[in-house]
């Protein structure tokens, strides 16, 4: 894929805090739907930028949808840490967040969600039954929009997991509609794969870590959607890369010194030790390496890649064992802290656990391979990846 000519600074800036006016607008992944009015005008410039198109951003809002109002929180102050300390939490996860329960009676529940590096507290209030939450964000600066979408993304998902959804940690790419599925544990090369099946052989970008598939209903056939996060590449997949250049001009946003520093055997550490990422948002990626992104495609083969550093060539085999293969890739527990609303906080749509056994049946009935590479994959990407597309029966310019 040529690499589009992109201004150095890409992205959403975000304006100063509290500019006047305010702003009302639809966010969904249908059939999950939500409102935000906002206070904070150019929060919904600033999550597009983050979002579109895996989540649609619209003018149109639905009367069904639940409502989220977005307020600043106007000069008070948050609790002190030792009330946050003191309250009841829910943390499922280390790296958060971390939701303290301040409040909890018949007429309402108010929730600080917290503990997040990257991201800023939100006080959030909801009344029980009550199709409405307000959130109280410090300021509109970067980590209070992270915070936000973050929270937006939660609220999403459990209407989505309610109706039968599967989330899976995974990256994938797409041609004609078509995704292919890249599933296993870290550091096994699949957002590697994803990013140069974009880059080197026009593939559409789906997404580079979550993934959620989901059916209409037990008739109707799945569909796989990107779940909208950051973009991690490899900086030693930018050496001899067309796009290194631009990622070397552009203002990213978590960017970082140093973040370009590369060595080609960086590529293989199996670990995070001696590795190094930079992280782009979704505008920015895309402004970047001119990919385009796949919304709602139909999941068509499955690739368990196996990064070996010491292995000359590639080798592909079929897999017959589509569910232990499956089985360590399907989010859970906390590693749905961001997909899944644990507290309840907005009343959800009726659980549809038919539909999710129809997912994983359609899942489990895709061709599945698995790849074991090394460093010669890099060197002639277009050849391997037509190979692996040809074991999957895919053509197309995923397969070029």
């Amino acid at each position: 894929m040529a690499v589009a000519p992109v201004s150095p600074e890409t992205g959403h800036h975000p304006p100063p805090p509290y500019a006047a006016g305010t702003e009302t607008f639809g966010l969904a992944l249908p059939p999950a739907e939500l409102t935000v009015h906002s206070e904070l005008p150019g929060l919904r410039e600033a999550v597009t930028a983050l979002v579109h198109p895996l989540f649609e951003v619209t003018g149109t809002v639905s009367p069904a949808a639940s409502l989220l109002r977005v307020v600043p929180r106007a000069g008070r102050t948050l609790p002190g840490e030792q009330e946050l300390l003191t309250a009841p939490q829910l943390l499922l996860h280390p790296d958060g967040p971390r939701l303290a329960v301040l409040e909890s009676s018949h007429d309402r529940t108010v929730v600080v969600r917290h503990g997040e590096e990257d991201s800023a507290p939100l006080v959030i209030t909801a009344r029980p039954g009550a199709r409405e939450l307000t959130i109280e964000v410090p300021d509109s600066r970067a980590p209070s929009v992270r915070a936000v979408v973050r929270l937006l993304g939660s609220l999403l998902g459990t209407q989505l997991i309610r109706r039968g959804a599967v989330f899976l940690h995974g990256s994938a790419v797409a041609a004609d509609g078509a995704s292919v599925v890249m599933l296993g544990p870290k550091h096994r090369g699949k957002s590697s794969l994803a990013f140069l099946a974009v880059t080197l052989c026009g593939a559409d970008f789906v997404s580079d870590d979550t993934l959620v598939v989901w059916a209409a209903h037990t008739a109707a056939p799945p569909v796989l959607r990107g779940w909208p996060k950051r973009v991690g590449i490899g900086t030693a997949l930018l050496v001899g890369h067309p796009a290194r250049g631009a990622f070397e001009r552009a203002r990213l946003r978590r960017r970082r010194q140093g973040d370009l520093h590369a060595t080609r055997d960086a590529a293989w550490s199996t670990g995070p030790e001696g590795r190094k990422r930079l992280f782009t948002d979704l505008d920015e990626f895309t402004a970047l390496t001119g990919a385009a992104i796949a919304t709602d495609t139909r999941p068509a083969g499955i690739v368990l890649p196996r990064a070996d550093r010491d292995r000359r060539g590639w080798r592909i085999e079929p897999v017959t064992d589509r569910a232990a293969a499956l089985r360590d890739s399907v989010l859970a527990g906390g590693d749905l802290r961001n997909y899944s609303d644990y507290l309840s906080l907005l009343p959800g749509p009726r659980p549809e656990p038919d539909v999710r056994a129809t997912v994983f049946d359609a899942l489990y009935d895709l061709p599945c391979v698995t790849v074991d590479y090394g460093p010669d994959a890099n060197a002639d990407f277009p050849r391997f990846w037509g190979e692996v597309t040809a074991a999957l029966a895919l053509s197309g310019p995923e397969g070029r």
